[in-house]
C-alpha cells in the first residue's frame, strides 16, 4: 500500500509564544481522537509544522475529517521523498498532467522551502528547476507559469531528515484547538441563532455543551428533536457535546397566569438564565454563550438585554451581538445548521407570545411580577427533572 503524507499548517498558534507548545499538543490530540478508527496513522510535529502519514486509500477521508477540526489554517497533501530533483518534478508532471484534460489552460507555479540550509541550491534555484523540467514535459499541452495566481502551486519542503512535495493546499477552520479554552454552556433553542453562536466559541477553542428550554407539551416533539440534530452537527466540530434538557412549562404557565403580558418574553429569559447558571456554577462551565443580536427581535433591544443579565453574575457570551441576521444565515449554512434550524418548529420563547412585547422592559417591574409566582420553587422542581444527553456527531 502508497503511503501519502499531510503537511497540516496552524498560523494562530505560531504566535502563542511560551503557550504554543500546549495549543499544539492539545491540536495534536484533537487531530488522532478524529481519526481514532482508521489504523496506521502516524503524527509528527517537526518545527512549526504536524505531519501526518496515512494510507493512500485514507486520504480522502483524513482530508474530509480534518476539515472539521478547529486551530488547523490549512493542509497539503503530499509524498515523501529523496531531494532529488528529477524525482520531484516527474512528480509534479504525474500530478499535472490529468488536470490539462478538462483545463488545458492550466497555470502553476513552485514554491519551495528549504529548513536543510546545507542543501546544494538555494530555494529559488530549486523551484527554477523544477518548474523549468515541469514546463518542457507538458508547455506544449497548454500548460503555463503564473506566478501570481496560479490553478495549481507544487511545494517542496526540504528539511534535513525528510523532503515531502505537496499539491494544493486546502483550506482548514482556522482558530483554536477545542480544549485550549475551557468549557462553556451554551443556551440552544433550534432556531438559527444559538448554533452559530456556539460554533464561533467552538471555534475559539472551547468545548461548548448545550442546555434546552423543553416545552413539549405545547411545542411538540419536533423542536426537540430539532435540538437533538442539531447538537449533532455541532459534534461534528468538537465531539462530547452533553445537552441538558429543562423540563420550563411548568414556570412559562405560572409567568402567563401571574404576570404582566409584555413582560413575558423578558421573564422567561431571566428564568432560562438562572437556571444555566446554576448550572454553570455545579458544573464548572466558564461563561454562559447566547445566540442574541442586538435589535433583532424585540427581546434584544439593549434595555432587555440588560435586564436579563442582572439576573447572573457570570460571564455571559453574545458573539453574534454586532451580526445581521443575513449574516448569520451565511455561517449556519457554512457550518450546516441552516436546513435543521428552519424546519418549523416553534421555540419555548414563542409560546404564550404576547401581542406586544415590551421592546424597554423595566427592572421594577420584572422584580414585581417575580414576587408573583414561586419562581425559586418551580426553578428548584425544574434543575431536578433535568434530562441529560450525549448527542452522537451526525456524519460527516
Amino acid at each position: 500500500m502508497n503511503r501519502r503524507t499531510l503537511l497540516i499548517r496552524y498560523d494562530e498558534i505560531g504566535l502563542k509564544g511560551r503557550n504554543r507548545r500546549f495549543f499544539i499538543d492539545r491540536l495534536r490530540q484533537n487531530i488522532r481522537s478524529r481519526l481514532k478508527d482508521l489504523d496506521g496513522i502516524s503524527i509528527s510535529v517537526p518545527h512549526g509544522r504536524i505531519i501526518l502519514d496515512c494510507d493512500e486509500g485514507q486520504t480522502e477521508a483524513v482530508v474530509r475529517r480534518l476539515g472539521f477540526v478547529p486551530g488547523i489554517a490549512s493542509l497539503s497533501v503530499g509524498e515523501m521523498m529523496e531531494p532529488d530533483l528529477d524525482l520531484i518534478s516527474q512528480k509534479g508532471i504525474n500530478w499535472i498532467s490529468p488536470l490539462l484534460e478538462s483545463n488545458p489552460a492550466l497555470k502553476f507555479c513552485v514554491r519551495t522551502k528549504r529548513s536543510h540550509k546545507g542543501y546544494e541550491k538555494t530555494s529559488s534555484e530549486v523551484d527554477h528547476e523544477v518548474g523549468g523540467k515541469i514546463l518542457q514535459a507538458l508547455g506544449n499541452r497548454g500548460l503555463s507559469v503564473n506566478l501570481d495566481r496560479p490553478d495549481f502551486k507544487l511545494e517542496i519542503e526540504i528539511g534535513m531528515n525528510h523532503t515531502v512535495v505537496f499539491q494544493n493546499r486546502v483550506p482548514g477552520l482556522r482558530g483554536l484547538p477545542v480544549g485550549s479554552a475551557g468549557k462553556v454552556l451554551g443556551l440552544i433553542s433550534g432556531g438559527i441563532d444559538s448554533p452559530v453562536a456556539m460554533y464561533r466559541l467552538i471555534k475559539r477553542g472551547c468545548r461548548v455543551h448545550g442546555v434546552f428550554f423543553d416545552n413539549r407539551p405545547y411545542m411538540g416533539q419536533g423542536g426537540y428533536d430539532k435540538v437533538i440534530r442539531l447538537c449533532g452537527v455541532l459534534n461534528r466540530f468538537q465531539e462530547s457535546m452533553r445537552l441538558r434538557v429543562v423540563p420550563f412549562e411548568n414556570i412559562q404557565v405560572a409567568i402567563r397566569d401571574h404576570c404582566r403580558p409584555e413582560n413575558r418574553v423578558i421573564l422567561y429569559r431571566r428564568m432560562m438564565y438562572r437556571i444555566a447558571q446554576d448550572i454553570a456554577d455545579s458544573e464548572g462551565y466558564k461563561a454562559l454563550v447566547t445566540g442574541e443580536s442586538l435589535g433583532q427581535v424585540a427581546s434584544q433591544t439593549l434595555e432587555n438585554l440588560d435586564a436579563v443579565s442582572r439576573v447572573v453574575e457570570g460571564g455571559v457570551f453574545r458573539p453574534l451581538i454586532g451580526m445581521d441576521k443575513n449574516e448569520i444565515i451565511e455561517e449556519s449554512k457554512a457550518i450546516g445548521t441552516y436546513k435543521i434550524s428552519i424546519e418549523p418548529q416553534p421555540d419555548c420563547c414563542t409560546v404564550f407570545m404576547p401581542d406586544r412585547p415590551a421592546t424597554k422592559a423595566k427592572i421594577p417591574e420584572l422584580e414585581n411580577d417575580e414576587t408573583r409566582y414561586p419562581w425559586r420553587d418551580l426553578m428548584q422542581d425544574a434543575i431536578e427533572k433535568i434530562e441529560v444527553l450525549d448527542p452522537e456527531p451526525l456524519p460527516i
